[in-house]
């Protein structure tokens, strides 16, 4: 089976954007969003620029769409100053977890407004928007017309209860308005009557056989995904882009009446990197979009579709990963069964979180468990265990027997041809974004490291008045620190702030591309301390009491 490689989309001169899904501006984020999208894609990001790679890394506020307004209008806030609040929120948190944006912007921007509006026009004009007379739910109560999450029913297609109304979280199909079951206003809960209204309509029927050739022929799109986004194509309508409401972005010529959200969401990963980039921005032909499962059918057809007219360029990659379960059960803010991002990093360590969350997701839309007591034996037996333990023993030993000087020694060959080639799958593994796999490969790093120096037995040889003991010795310690430099290198992307930590305890410098490679002789160590921490029973009970409180 093909399978993604960046080497086969892009050179090393060639300007690469990453995304990740657009967070909506309305509430706080919680460890399921960070699984599929903010960071893998941060931790690809982080690997492209070390390899060499010309890559940004992109995201925004989706500031627009019913949501927003109803959050506001719940918060007695105007959506302007709702939008503020979560962008900076959201910008702050992510940052605390080492998520390392080029720009987090926003789609109520001048830029997504106007790019947005290009779009429309560009559509219309070439004869994929056409206008027509629908009927809407209108909330007789609330006097006004209901879009969207304004109203709640029941999925026509899966029978999920309490979804919105143009689209089902539970089976992650969408619909028209008219066809969810047992509608009621989300305000005030009245039943709500249809009433009529002109909408325009973006035409993606006639991309039927556009759509199916750009799935079936793009060897860098998943299988599993592609497979099950060809079954939708015999289903394709016509696509409801209008509003009838004022928050959003503005038709053309219409009063009172906005772009469906899903319209101008995607349109914000350009308009953010125009931004950026004013000068330089429409040369970022390579595009690899990070999202989760429940946005597929907006990221693989209606976003496809909006390109190949209106921009010419397509999405190269679009990875997906699957749904985050809590304790076996599924996130839920109004049931009170999730952990914030916050609480996450305040509990549990940013390095620790994002550790276990790459190496329990497999690329793949598989959906994952986050288990308290699963999380307390993989960091405890692996990263601390094997990863942190080789790092710690090796600097200390130095530290304290030879004056924090690593000492001049010789390359074991031996040991260096298997660190070479286990650095090498890395980096392959890490080009397919295979990103649990290529973790795994660093901990098999460390794991030789510690077989190493335990088979070695420093402490033994540096007891010995012996002189070829004293050459050994030498050599054990400058090996190790040359595998623990080797480590800080290929766990930047995954643990940034504990390779920060590191570059301060063992001066080195480097990248991807010399991972592999000894480290040089005479290195001066600095304050030597544990990267990681362990967890032990009563403190994960102590957690469990705290964040989950259902």
């Amino acid at each position: 089976m093909v399978e993604f490689n960046i080497d086969k989309v892009a050179g090393k001169n060639e300007k690469i954007l990453v995304t990740a899904a657009l967070p909506y501006a309305n509430g706080e984020l919680h460890l399921g969003h960070i699984r599929s999208t903010y960071v893998p894609a941060d931790i690809y990001t982080r690997f492209l620029r070390s390899l060499g790679y010309d890559a940004i890394y992109v995201c925004a506020a989706d500031a627009h769409g019913t949501p927003i307004l109803f959050g506001a209008e719940q918060a007695g806030k105007s959506p302007e100053d709702y939008v503020k609040y979560w962008h900076d929120e959201h910008e702050r948190v992510l940052s605390e977890l080492g998520v390392k944006f080029d720009i987090f912007y926003t789609t109520h921007s001048p830029e997504n407004i106007a790019l947005s509006q290009e779009f429309f026009t560009t559509l219309k004009e070439a004869g994929y928007i056409y206008k027509k007379e629908t009927e809407h739910f209108y909330c007789p109560n609330c006097k006004r017309f209901l879009p969207d999450r304004f109203v709640r029913g029941t999925c026509p297609y899966c029978g999920a209860e309490d979804q919105y109304s143009d689209s089902c979280e539970q089976c992650g199909r969408t619909y028209d308005q008219k066809d969810v079951k047992d509608p009621r206003c989300a305000i005030c809960g009245t039943v709500p009557i249809l009433k009529k209204s002109e909408h325009y309509f973006f035409q993606l029927t006639k991309f039927k056989d556009f759509l199916a050739d750009y799935l079936k022929n793009n060897e860098n799109l998943q299988e599993e995904v592609k497979n099950y986004v060809l079954n939708w194509l015999d289903d394709l309508k016509d696509w409801d882009i209008t509003r009838d409401m004022t928050w959003g972005v503005p038709i053309p010529g219409e009063k009172n009446k906005v772009l469906y959200v899903w319209f101008d969401a995607p349109i914000g990963y350009l308009s953010s990197l125009k931004k950026l980039k004013p000068d330089t921005w429409k040369e970022y032909k390579t595009m690899i979009h990070f999202i989760g499962k429940d946005i597929v059918y907006h990221h693989y057809l209606f976003w496809p579709a909006m390109l190949s007219k209106a921009w010419h360029v397509l999405p190269t990659a679009i990875p997906v990963r699957g749904f985050l379960k809590l304790e076996g059960k599924k996130f839920s803010k109004s049931r009170k069964w999730y952990i914030s991002i916050e609480d996450g990093i305040k509990y549990f360590g940013a390095d620790h979180l994002r550790f276990y969350i790459t190496l329990t997701t497999p690329y793949s839309t598989e959906d994952g468990n986050f288990s308290l007591k699963e999380f307390q034996e993989r960091i405890n037996n692996e990263l601390v265990g094997n990863l942190g333990n080789f790092i710690y023993r090796t600097l200390s030993f130095i530290k304290t027997k030879f004056d924090g000087v690593v000492p001049k020694g010789e390359p074991d060959k031996g040991l260096w041809d298997e660190v070479k080639k286990l650095t090498s799958d890395v980096i392959s593994l890490m080009k397919e974004i295979k990103l649990k796999r290529a973790l795994e490969k660093i901990l098999a790093i460390s794991a030789l490291g510690n077989q190493y120096f335990q088979k070695k037995k420093p402490w033994e040889l540096v007891k010995s008045e012996k002189e070829e003991d004293k050459i050994k010795l030498n050599d054990v310690l400058y090996n190790s620190a040359g595998l623990v430099r080797t480590l800080g290198i290929l766990m930047e992307p995954f643990c940034p702030f504990a390779s920060a930590e590191l570059k301060r305890q063992i001066a080195f410098e480097g990248s991807y591309a010399s991972a592999g490679e000894p480290l040089q002789k005479g290195a001066k160590l600095g304050q030597i301390k544990p990267l990681f921490k362990t967890f032990d029973n009563e403190e994960i009970e102590k957690i469990r009491k705290k964040v989950l409180t259902n």
